[in-house]
């Protein structure tokens, strides 16, 4: 449902909202049409436990002070979410990646970050969808250590408080909201959902092929043994090349690598270096390599999909499309965002059948 504006700003109904709880990054779809926000932020976090010099903001990261609520054990405690958590501790942040249960451990300190990079509101009140990449494991945990009610402040203890009421609907396996989005697209669907559907989710730490049933349910799913764009950025940052341009003999940072590949200005921070030359040329053997064991894993399936698409982060790369189509894979439109959106529409059915 689209989220409705009370006079005094606060939320008067529930906001149908899904939670991408990548690796690499979180991603939330909050409400729908017009009304839609979309926040980004990188997966890493910090505990703050000594007053700040100034207060920090990023559209891509947040500050909450945990005043009281259903967690009982943050009462008290404050932390930093993204990349705010990456300028305060770059060395000794968490990282949602080291670790597939941090995800779980920390999902609600990642979507009060998130909420907290939005402009202010005295009421949040969500009607969550997230998804998982183990949902036998983790669907339990996630839903416990988000469920509830949460007072807390944006920016630091003396800020005004906001009270945030989490209602956890479903928790799905990744690549289901992708699946969702994929079959709703307008004009026309991106998948023909009466056959086998093949998807390769290209993501930040993980490369997972997984094939769908007709309509969708889950027959076949496995997480590669090599890594998703991490990998990509950490041959680029460690080119000896870039490197000796540098001039530090240490390598290059993979944020900035990240930044500049995103934006497509390929340039290393304020340097005046371009390094498209080393992307390039390490895009082809990451993404040749993964293409080839992803293909070999759903090989016994291909010959029935009606469907072979990519998804996620890497399937967004500059001048990847034109090695995905060649290998008849057709990635899908706004591949970093399909998940989100997805979830965000199986949230709202779900709220409009009063699940």
């Amino acid at each position: 449902m689209q989220p409705k504006k009370a006079a005094n700003g606060q939320t008067s109904s529930m906001i149908s909202t899904g939670v991408d709880t990548g690796a690499g990054l979180l991603k939330l779809a909050l409400g729908t049409g017009t009304a839609q926000q979309r926040v980004r932020t990188p997966a890493k976090i910090v505990e703050v436990r000594e007053e700040l010099h100034d207060e920090l903001t990023s559209p891509e990261g947040g500050h909450f002070f945990y005043h009281d609520g259903s967690r009982q054990d943050l009462k008290g405690r404050q932390y930093l979410t993204g990349s705010l958590a990456a300028w305060k501790a770059p060395t000794s942040h968490i990282k949602l990646s080291d670790n597939p249960a941090l995800k779980a451990e920390y999902v609600l300190h990642m979507i009060l970050g998130a909420l907290a990079s939005l402009p202010p509101q005295e009421n949040w009140n969500l009607h969550l969808v997230l998804s998982s990449h183990n949902t036998q494991v983790f669907r339990e945990l996630v839903t416990t250590k988000t469920s509830g009610t949460h007072t807390v402040s944006f920016g630091g203890r003396d800020k005004p408080k906001t009270q945030v009421v989490l209602t956890v609907s479903l928790v799905v396996p990744e690549g289901a909201g992708s699946y969702a989005f994929c079959a709703a697209y307008k004009p026309d669907p991106l998948i023909d959902i009466s056959g086998h559907v093949i998807a390769l989710d290209f993501g930040t730490s993980t490369v997972i092929p997984t094939v769908f049933a007709p309509s969708g349910k889950i027959i076949h799913r496995n997480v590669l043994a090599v890594g998703g764009c991490v990998d990509l950025l950490e041959q680029i940052a460690a080119d000896v090349e870039l490197v000796k341009d540098l001039g530090t003999g240490k390598a290059g940072n993979t944020e900035l690598i990240r930044q500049a590949i995103e934006n497509h200005s390929l340039k290393y921070g304020t340097r005046n270096f371009s390094f498209q030359h080393l992307y390039t040329r390490h895009l082809k053997t990451w993404l040749d390599d993964r293409i080839r064991l992803a293909l070999a894993e759903v090989e016994e399936w291909r010959d029935a999909a009606q469907s072979l698409v990519a998804w996620g982060g890497g399937a967004a790369l500059p001048f990847a499309q034109e090695k995905f189509q060649k290998a008849g894979i057709t990635p899908i439109p706004e591949a970093c965002w399909a998940n989100a959106l997805g979830l965000q529409r199986i949230a709202e059915g779900r709220y409009q059948r009063g699940k």
